[in-house]
């Protein structure tokens, strides 16, 4: 890598030389513990997510001793950091009922979106009897889909419960009508807010768990008023009857807007085709009234032919995908990863993540944050496309360094291997990224690299606080200090 001198590499090469006949151990255990200290900013939360993006075995004690913290948030990464460390990365039931209910909530929550919960742990949770309200529903829900059975004694109970949004759903997931119906009128009867607020989670989890039950109330609810309704959430309600039972919402999207949409309602009920997975019409494109030309709508119509089956998606239609992502409108940039991940088959993807993952010179912000999240799934899908664009980067460029950080945020096990390939001569911020990821293998570091890493754990690299975070337990552990670096962190 070519050397520039910097201010940054004068730096650290004067704090290599004062600091030559001792080690940063010290330094490292206080960064270690600060970086775990509750901080108002939430900054703590982030490191110690850091540290579980490490997926270093030897950090199952760290999390262990952060299980019990007195901050739910902090509990949360504990105990997904320790299932995420196990043998079979699953979540331990014991440990789950030993946390605070609001962390246990959202662990459940993550947990299973996460895929970190097997038949028998969820079954294990349903039959601990002091379990929420909450995440009693949602495991019922996942093991519903995984059983393809009811158990409408529990769905029953829940079916009563206070909680609009836990009742609501519980009941459309047992089908039962007259259930259906009571609950229905409970939401009508509720205040505003405790309706729109019970609606909106009840929407979420109909998507989530693609429940087509669900299509006949959702339809009334749009038919009948059977609730008051605000335009956004008719918006939310079609979406959601598009999302589970595409023919029949597609009927209702139909009339659901004025005649002469402003842009707004253009955009937005294009893009609520293109998240239920439609590729418009040409009567649907004329009455939103858009034009193929249209710089941001134009694109967008063409980039819908992705939702097509996947046999039929020609090279083109990736390519208008990948000039959507360049237009930096958000919310279609957002449906673009997601079908991207969801649908595209590997070839296809890869096709439009290599793209992304390069970016022009003066690029803003946005798609400097494609180009690092394309980097991220084009390493896991297609990983030899990834090291061929990596080696032909130029050294200590920005492009270099937005690869660097994608791979500082992928756990593969390629990462290590292929960054100890780059050539290290100075100390600018991408040899100290590369060297961060050299320093997560096994094999010995040469000794200018461990000094260092070591001014860098002592937070003398101008990194981050999460990647020195990263970099104090890198460290110790090279030390040999890991019992050190654990008794140092703050469980306060």
């Amino acid at each position: 890598m070519r050397f520039v001198v910097s201010i940054l590499a004068l730096a650290l090469c004067s704090y290599a030389v004062a600091s030559r006949e001792s080690d940063h151990t010290d330094a490292a255990l206080r960064q270690l513990h600060q970086a775990t200290k509750t901080q108002q900013n939430g900054q703590h939360l982030a490191n110690l997510s850091a540290l579980r993006s490490l997926k270093d075995p030897d950090l199952r004690p760290f999390f262990y001793q952060f299980s019990q913290h007195p901050d739910w948030h902090v509990q949360v990464h504990a105990i997904l950091g320790i299932a995420e460390l196990s043998e079979n990365h699953t979540i331990d039931p014991w440990l789950v009922q030993q946390i605070s209910p609001t962390a246990r909530e959202h662990v459940v929550a993550q947990a299973l979106d996460d895929g970190l919960f097997q038949q028998d742990q969820i079954e294990t949770l349903l039959g601990w009897p002091l379990l929420e309200i909450a995440p009693r529903l949602l495991l019922l829900a996942d093991l519903q889909l995984l059983r393809g059975t009811k158990n409408i004694s529990m769905l029953k109970e829940l079916t009563n419960n206070t909680d609009l949004s836990v009742a609501m759903f519980a009941a459309l997931l047992s089908g039962n009508q007259t259930d259906i119906d009571s609950t229905t009128q409970s939401l009508r009867r509720a205040t505003r807010s405790d309706k729109s607020k019970a609606l909106a989670r009840t929407l979420q989890l109909i998507r989530q768990y693609q429940l087509k039950d669900a299509s006949h109330w959702l339809q009334s609810l749009l038919e009948k008023n059977t609730v008051i309704l605000s335009e956004e959430e008719r918006y939310w309600i079609l979406y959601s009857l598009l999302t589970v039972d595409q023919l029949v919402g597609v009927t209702f999207w139909d009339r659901a807007f004025v005649q002469n949409p402003d842009r707004k309602n253009q955009t937005k009920y294009l893009l609520l085709l293109l998240e239920a997975g439609v590729t418009p019409s040409t009567e649907q494109l004329n009455r939103l009234k858009i034009e193929p030309e249209d710089p941001l709508l134009g694109v967008m119509t063409r980039a819908s032919r992705v939702n097509r089956p996947t046999s039929i998606i020609t090279n083109a239609d990736i390519d208008s995908l990948i000039e959507l992502v360049n237009k930096g409108h958000r919310s279609s940039s957002e449906w673009a990863f997601r079908v991207a991940k969801k649908h595209l088959v590997a070839s296809q993807a890869e096709q439009f993540y290599s793209a992304l993952a390069l970016v022009p010179e003066q690029a803003n912000s946005k798609r400097k944050a494609a180009a690092i999240r394309s980097f991220i799934q084009l390493i896991n899908i297609a990983p030899d496309t990834a090291w061929e664009i990596l080696a032909e980067v130029k050294d200590d460029s920005e492009q270099q360094k937005l690869l660097l950080l994608a791979m500082l945020q992928n756990s593969n096990k390629e990462i290590i291997e292929q960054a100890g390939k780059i050539k290290r001569i100075g100390l600018n911020k991408a040899d100290i990224m590369t060297l961060l990821l050299v320093a997560r293998g096994a094999a010995p570091l040469h000794k200018n690299d461990q000094e260092y890493l070591g001014i860098i754990a002592a937070g003398g690299g101008q990194l981050s606080s999460s990647l020195e975070t990263q970099a104090s337990w890198l460290y110790l552990k090279r030390m040999g200090l890991a019992d050190k670096a654990l008794a140092a962190v703050s469980t306060e």
